[in-house]
């Protein structure tokens, strides 16, 4: 199976977790692996492996493991990823202009819940899907509580979420690029055109929402550098 990555997450320590567009079927997919073989960022484009926003993976065999919300997942083994091409900018923007949905509700629907202000949740066993892309306008990035935040708000939805996109983030995946969180915050209010990706992280217990899988900010695009291990 051939994928075009757009997801590319950070994790603990130096796990990530990718997900991307099937070739086919113009649907996501997240590879996932076995216990004993995990996601790591040796695997990442930027340190010589298969792995980065708008390149071509084929992953070889993979096997359907996925349920609600997390219908995408697919099994596969590492050593079987192999870097096709990366994409022109304009062919990796055509293509998520074709899968984006207009809105946050419109991407995951009627079980998208509002658990605390501005903080949006799916609970366990729910949901039809757990990836999707969106057009931004008037994104805002922010540090809050050691934490990288974007504001996203459309007719439906007004959110502020966690930015999990492993580019913005030293080695360390704590310490925040600061530089690089001002330059897309200042080319996002310049108007450039711009495309999140958003996704459901693993369902966690919340003393308010119960089992949920929160709704984050998996990535970021930006027209005037789409293709790149850089936003």
């Amino acid at each position: 199976m051939q994928i075009v990555l757009n997801h590319v997450t950070r994790m603990r320590r130096s796990r990530i977790c990718v997900a991307g567009i099937e070739c086919g079927s113009l649907t996501h997919m997240r590879p996932t692996t076995s216990k004993e073989e995990l996601l790591t960022r040796e695997l990442l484009r930027a340190e010589g492996g298969p792995f980065g926003p708008g390149a071509l993976v084929d992953l070889g065999e993979v096997v359907p493991e996925g349920s609600p919300p997390e219908v995408e997942d697919r099994r596969f083994v590492t050593g079987h990823a192999r870097h096709v091409e990366d994409l022109s900018d304009q062919k990796y923007l055509t293509l998520l202009a074709s899968v984006a949905d207009d809105s946050v509700k419109g991407a995951f629907g009627a079980d998208l819940r509002e658990i605390r202000p501005r903080k949006f949740a799916i609970p366990k066993g729910h949901g039809q899907r757990s990836l999707a892309v969106i057009p931004v306008e008037a994104a805002e990035l922010q540090i809050a509580w050691g934490n990288l935040y974007v504001s996203l708000r459309d007719g439906d939805v007004d959110a502020k979420l966690r930015v999990t996109d492993v580019r913005f983030y030293e080695p360390d995946h704590k310490t925040i690029k600061v530089d690089l969180m001002q330059d897309v915050s200042r080319r996002m209010a310049g108007g450039v055109e711009a495309y999140a990706m958003l996704g459901l992280a693993r369902a966690m217990r919340d003393q308010d929402g119960g089992d949920v899988h929160w709704l984050q900010c998996n990535g970021i695009c930006l027209a005037d550098r789409a293709v790149s291990d850089v936003p």
